[in-house]
């Protein structure tokens, strides 16, 4: 049997402006993603990773798990409609 805990986090003021900051990077690494995916024609996560990964991880300094979640966010967007960007 799985217990799911519900809390509540109440972060300092420092510790929302960085939250908010990585949230700002996420977004813009996420929209990057999909902009590379839209300009060569490619939707499939394996074929945007393969472009832009090492990027994203430099450009917006995000973590592994972060940059790749970004790029599936694109993924995902892509899914809903390849005809926007």
């Amino acid at each position: 049997m799985r217990l799911t805990l519900q809390i509540q986090v109440l972060p300092d003021a420092e510790q929302t402006e960085t939250l908010l900051a990585t949230m700002e990077r996420f977004n813009a690494a996420a929209n990057f993603a999909a902009e590379v995916g839209f300009e060569a024609g490619v939707f499939s996560q394996p074929s945007i990773h393969e472009r832009c990964y090492k990027e994203i991880r430099e450009r917006f300094g995000l973590s592994a798990q972060m940059a790749v979640r970004a790029i599936g966010k694109a993924v995902e967007a892509f899914k809903r409609d390849k005809t926007i960007r």
